[in-house]
């Protein structure tokens, strides 16, 4: 055997014998004293929604490692560990507010347990107890509106259940958040009374009881978007110039499309995928006009909107939406000069005015795992009751996640969909 090629099987060799002690040594014990560790001491419990905090005072032991709580969890023993460095743990997870026990243990490097000590914990009622009595609930269209508060801002899920045709419980729908108050609406239903029964449950599978209550949904329908059509050149002339208005002191004008890649038939095409992008660095507010049915043959009162972002990179920044009004009228030729008008047969009437926030309430560029899926599914926004059928809408973009508070921007999303009633 050459002389290169010794060396080289010498050094395999070393290092597989290097490697082979380094795995038996992450086998074993960080330590060999067998000694076990003095038990904690002065343990003190404050007791939390669903939780126990527990401090105590370390044992003077030079092998402790750490220190293990063990307590039963609805029938199955769970453990939770604090290191050294730390004097208190938290134990959690508890469905009710009964008084339990939870076994605190110090544990040497070795291992080696010390004697146990017993600490009562008797939880306050666990958070899903309380947004179940914050719960209220109404019709909406289409379905059922649930509002809740969550004022530990606790991971939960809402179950939602109707009574079928054969009298038993079927699930519809589920809706998880960790927001400290909100709404949610449960969609697609026909306007018939039926039983409806909501509870909430958390990551532990704790439940609450079930709300049941009798609601009937308020008809609407979804409007047919390839009846919509782009009237930007059409009214071009004949935009609203009510308050908020470009900060340069030009009227504020139509958006216009950053490229034929991205038109403004993308807005409504139906695909969640497809975008309308407008040039950038364009004065704000922004206008897109759309007439809702071409074919002149129906008006709308408009019930509710869906929008889609854009995704990526992009969500709760760039372009998607911040803040926008929309406006409705039969005439769009007609320019009423009061911002407060009621009739769209003789103006432009204001629907309605929006600001996007996010679920976590992090700043732009930082979002959360349930920021990147709200704006994944889709976000919902209601019209105000009462607002007068219309036939075409004007979408204000006043300003974008990349300008909030700007004088320039853009405007993009992938989807616009609508709701209402057909007049």
């Amino acid at each position: 055997m050459k002389p290169n090629k010794l060396i080289i099987t010498g050094w395999l060799l070393i290092m597989v014998i290097v490697i082979s002690n380094c795995k038996k040594e992450d086998r074993s014990p960080y330590g060999t004293d067998g000694t076990a560790p003095d038990a904690i001491s002065n343990p003190k419990v404050t007791n939390l929604a669903g939780a126990a905090l527990i401090s105590y005072t370390l044992p003077d032991n030079e092998n402790l490692l750490y220190v293990k709580a063990v307590y039963d969890l609805k029938g199955v023993k769970k453990e939770v560990k604090a290191s050294m460095f730390q004097k208190k743990l938290l134990v959690e997870g508890f469905g009710d507010t009964e008084e339990r026990t939870v076994t605190l243990y110090a544990v040497s490097r070795s291992e080696v347990v010390s004697q146990p000590v017993e600490v009562k914990v008797k939880p306050l009622a666990p958070p899903i107890l309380n947004v179940y009595r914050s719960l209220k609930t109404d019709s909406t269209f289409g379905g059922i509106n649930v509002k809740y508060v969550n004022n530990d801002s606790a991971n939960i899920v809402f179950e939602v259940l109707v009574i079928d045709s054969v009298g038993d419980w079927a699930h519809v729908d589920f809706n998880y958040t960790s927001m400290k108050q909100g709404s949610f609406n449960i969609r697609g239903f026909p306007p018939v009374e039926r039983t409806w029964g909501i509870y909430v449950r958390d990551r532990w599978d704790n439940h609450s009881d079930t709300l049941k209550v009798k609601i009937t949904p308020i008809y609407e329908e979804a409007l047919d978007k390839t009846k919509f059509n782009d009237v930007r050149t059409t009214f071009a002339s004949y935009i609203p110039q009510h308050q908020p208005l470009p900060n340069s002191g030009i009227p504020m004008a139509n958006a216009v499309d950053y490229s034929s890649s991205y038109p403004m038939k993308n807005l409504y095409d139906g695909n969640i995928t497809s975008m309308f992008h407008t040039k950038e660095k364009y004065d704000l507010p922004l206008w897109i006009p759309i007439d809702l049915d071409k074919s002149g043959a129906s008006k709308f009162v408009l019930s509710r909107f869906e929008i889609w972002q854009r995704t990526g990179t992009f969500i709760f920044n760039h372009g998607n939406p911040h803040h926008w009004q929309i406006w409705g009228t039969n005439n769009p030729k007609i320019i009423n000069s009061n911002p407060d008008n009621t009739d769209p047969n003789n103006g432009w009437v204001k629907l309605g005015e929006w600001t996007m926030t996010k679920p976590s309430g992090w700043d732009v560029g930082q979002n959360s795992n349930e920021d990147i899926q709200v704006a994944t599914d889709g976000q919902e926004f209601e019209f105000p009751n009462g607002m007068p059928p219309v036939r075409y809408i004007g979408w204000k973009n006043i300003d974008s996640w990349g300008s909030i508070d700007g004088y320039t921007g853009f405007f993009h999303l992938f989807e616009l969909s609508l709701w209402g009633q057909k007049k």
